[in-house]
């Protein structure tokens, strides 16, 4: 029995943000006005820690505008809408945020596990957990354009991530709480409603479906061996989850889980991916040809935490300086893929995202 199989394919629809929009005439205008903000990358980032606040600028930091109380935001491919959450009674909503009108509304309410989120390609359609903060979550598609809410299925999330093509989703998932996850991977038809197991050894978290087709993902492995956990190597197969080959050889310390993939250049052979362990956290470029990984800094515990890399796969976008249980003065900055000086966008900001 399919695991997902809970709910499928439900489709509902919701107000839609259509109702936010000018008049044909008046939407140029504002679409114009805003170009500066939004032409070649917009860069989303958060201000403040006990009343955190997400703004948007240019790629370089300039050109700065707040859009409101919040943290966490998700800039869309196109740079034109911005996700964000906002606290919500006992949970956290989620916001939208249009640069070209310069309005928003809520989306969803409660939004679980922000970190499990995907913007399509092609900017029409994210992917996010609705639940309450304990128990199983329920993964939904959101069309923007049309307003229709797609039920995928529901258990425990670890990540998800759109095809280049827009129109299937992957996603790793277990049906309990256990740790480490008993997790596999599924992929989602969005035209058919059809879902497919990628794997079957519940090993297999994180997916990203890269730029020319292939997915990568981290398996966990020697959960018997180490004391504390599984160690995450990253592996990769092909969208019909066949042609399975290992990328990385990480050494992953006792106190360590390993590499996660955060984002692919757009001929695919530059990966960014994150080292995350107990008090560690930090940036590691991946060549997806060799295997070979080059740490972004050179102190785990406050140097640079990645969000995103840049399609040509020259530069990295971080914040430096968050730090583990002292006084964080963090900044977004940028690194050069192959390693380099870090070059400030904005001080005292954390969690950026790029548009394309």
């Amino acid at each position: 029995m399919n695991p997902m199989a809970t709910g499928r394919n439900r489709v509902v629809t919701m107000p839609t943000f259509s109702k936010l929009k000018l008049p044909a005439a008046l939407f140029a205008v504002a679409a114009l006005l805003a170009l500066p903000a939004v032409a070649n990358a917009t860069l989303t980032y958060t201000k403040g820690f006990q009343k955190p606040s997400v703004y948007y600028a240019e790629s370089n930091g300039k050109g700065a505008h707040k859009i409101g109380a919040g943290r966490n935001s998700k800039v869309s491919p196109d740079g034109e809408t911005v996700i964000y959450e906002k606290e919500a009674g006992n949970g956290a909503e989620m916001r939208l945020y249009s640069i070209p009108l310069g309005k928003g509304q809520r989306l969803m309410n409660p939004w679980r596990e922000s970190f499990v989120f995907a913007w399509s390609p092609d900017s029409t359609m994210i992917a996010a957990l609705k639940g309450p903060l304990n128990g199983k979550a329920t993964l939904m598609i959101i069309n923007l354009e049309n307003g229709k809410r797609i039920k995928v299925g529901t258990g425990y999330f670890n990540g998800v991530s759109f095809s280049p093509e827009s129109n299937e989703i992957v996603y790793g998932v277990a049906q309990t709480p256990d740790y480490p996850p008993k997790s596999d991977l599924f992929k989602y038809s969005i035209e058919t409603g059809k879902t497919v197991k990628l794997s079957h050894n519940q090993n297999s978290v994180y997916p990203l479906w890269g730029p020319t087709g292939q997915i990568v993902f981290a398996r966990q492995l020697g959960a018997k061996s180490r004391k504390y956990g599984p160690a995450n190597q990253l592996f990769v197969m092909n969208e019909e989850g066949q042609r399975i080959s290992q990328v990385t050889h990480t050494e992953v310390n006792p106190f360590a889980q390993g590499l996660s993939p955060i984002g692919f250049s757009e001929n695919g052979n530059r990966l960014l991916t994150e080292f995350g362990g107990q008090d560690q956290s930090y940036a590691v470029a991946v060549n997806m040809v060799t295997g070979a990984e080059k740490p972004l800094t050179n102190n785990p515990e406050t140097g640079f935490v990645g969000a995103a890399i840049s399609p040509d796969g020259t530069t990295v976008l971080g914040t430096a300086g968050l730090g583990f249980g002292g006084n964080p003065k963090p900044k977004v900055v940028t690194v050069p893929f192959n390693g380099g000086p870090q070059k400030v966008l904005v001080a005292n900001a954390y969690e950026p995202t790029w548009s394309n």
